[in-house]
């Protein structure tokens, strides 16, 4: 379970371009779930994600990570706890190694000995239709963008980190892949059993593969429903407009 209660970060205090970026935040997310934020540019998002995991320390507020209070946290020290993807596939990935080598590495993730997430990995793979399986020897700056980011995703999950973050992780991809990604975010979420946050602008993503969604504006969550899912276009319409 994540518990945020009453974040405030504000940039540049006492000068005259400060700036409230989060202002008394409050969100619960319970095990297992998987929660969408939305929002305007600068409505707090990536503050919001730079708190979880230990990039920034909120001024007031608490954060509860599985019945754990973190303060003042190194981003190293939750390293194994928080997982992210970001939105260019290189940044989780290791580009001049193989797709194998990146899955051996991702499994270890700061244990001393290794342990068999590659398997893990290796069914991840196979689940993706993407043939990645019997390219293992093949080194990962040239395989697609689509297919880095994939990757990216399994090497973030493999070690079931108590928290995954999705930074608009489908932005840099095109249809085709944007699906492939969002379905193996499903599948991390209800076989693994993953806790997922992801922030995206996306409003199709938003309309297909939303189950909870969280809106923030000017630092502070203004709507957080469960999203049923329109049975037509006009109620595709209606979510539209909410939105």
């Amino acid at each position: 379970m994540v518990e945020l209660k009453n974040i405030r970060v504000v940039y540049n205090k006492n000068q005259t371009n400060e700036k409230k970026a989060l202002d008394g935040l409050n969100l619960t997310i319970k095990k297992g779930e998987y929660v969408t934020i939305i929002g305007p540019n600068g409505a707090g998002k990536t503050t919001l994600l730079k708190i979880l995991t230990g990039e920034i320390h909120p001024e007031e507020g608490d954060y509860v990570l599985n019945g754990r209070d973190i303060k003042h946290p190194k981003p190293y020290k939750l390293f194994r706890n928080v997982g992210i993807v970001y939105q260019e596939p290189d940044r989780g990935v290791f580009p001049d190694l193989t797709i194998e080598e990146n899955l051996i590495l991702g499994s270890k993730k700061g244990n001393r000995f290794f342990s068999f997430g590659k398997y893990q990995g290796l069914e991840l793979l196979k689940s993706l239709n993407m043939g990645l399986e019997d390219r293992l020897k093949t080194k990962v700056k040239e395989l697609s963008g689509g297919q880095k980011q994939a990757l990216a995703m399994i090497l973030a999950a493999i070690t079931y980190p108590d928290l995954l973050l999705l930074d608009e992780h489908t932005a840099a991809l095109d249809p085709k892949n944007v699906e492939k990604v969002m379905e193996l975010t499903l599948k991390i979420n209800t076989e693994m059993g993953l806790t997922i946050l992801m922030v995206t602008h996306n409003m199709k993503i938003v309309e297909k593969y939303a189950k909870r969604i969280v809106e923030i504006k000017e630092g502070i969550v203004t709507r957080d429903f469960m999203y049923e899912r329109p049975q037509s276009q006009v109620g595709t319409d209606r979510i539209r407009a909410s939105l």
